[in-house]
């Protein structure tokens, strides 16, 4: 499940997202200036071409808070967070999503940015990861743009205990509206609310675990 409003494309655009992230198509070999990072994206079918709201905020919460070490998408989609996660210097990354089309777009798009060593993607659920049966049990950095009722199940499931104490936890796709919802569940799972973005009607929540 992806946020709405947003309907795909099989085209990107490209654009600057924060101070250094560059996403472009595939194919876009346009030089930049030195110190720019370019992500280039072939959609297919999956959700994460650069253009979406929680995308945008995501990418640019990444920038400021993405250091070496672990992290976990869930969701991954196109693989776009993982791929600027690992030109950011996180390593090993999980890129994990429900949805075998989504999973082999993702592999694709992480050859394409020839982060192979960094990110690993994997098809399966929370569930996997809590279980074990996934590469990466718990990270520093974990990341969920994914629609806000499935995050409330995401918590009741164990999400918290994705995250290392003491580290972060990224949620977006979630609706201003739905906010108060989201934040109630922080504290009830041990998080605190560090930060929040917001691009029109949508939020991005950072929460460190304690």
């Amino acid at each position: 499940m992806r946020p709405t409003g947003h309907h795909h494309q099989n085209t990107v655009t490209p654009q600057r997202i924060g101070r250094r992230l560059w996403v472009t198509p595939a194919a876009d070999d346009t030089p930049l200036a030195p110190g720019q990072i370019v992500i280039r994206i072939d959609p297919g079918a999956a959700f994460g071409d650069g253009a979406h709201p929680t995308t945008q905020l995501c990418l640019a919460a990444l920038e400021r808070h993405c250091k070496a070490g672990a992290l976990i998408d869930l969701g991954a989609g196109t693989g776009i967070l993982s791929i600027a996660a690992a030109k950011l210097g996180a390593s090993p990354i999980l890129a994990l999503d429900i949805d075998a089309a989504a999973v082999q777009t993702a592999r694709a798009n992480v050859t394409l940015n020839q982060v192979d060593d960094h990110v690993r993607v994997e098809q399966g659920t929370l569930t996997d990861v809590l279980a074990g049966r996934c590469s990466i049990t718990q990270a520093p950095l974990v990341v969920a743009n994914i629609l806000s009722h499935v995050l409330v199940d995401f918590f009741a499931q164990g999400l918290a205990e994705t995250v290392t104490p003491g580290g972060l936890l990224m949620l977006s796709g979630i609706l201003r509206t739905q906010g108060p919802e989201l934040r109630a569940r922080l504290g009830w799972h041990g998080m605190t609310q560090v930060a929040e973005e917001r691009k029109g009607e949508w939020l991005c929540i950072l929460a460190r675990r304690g």
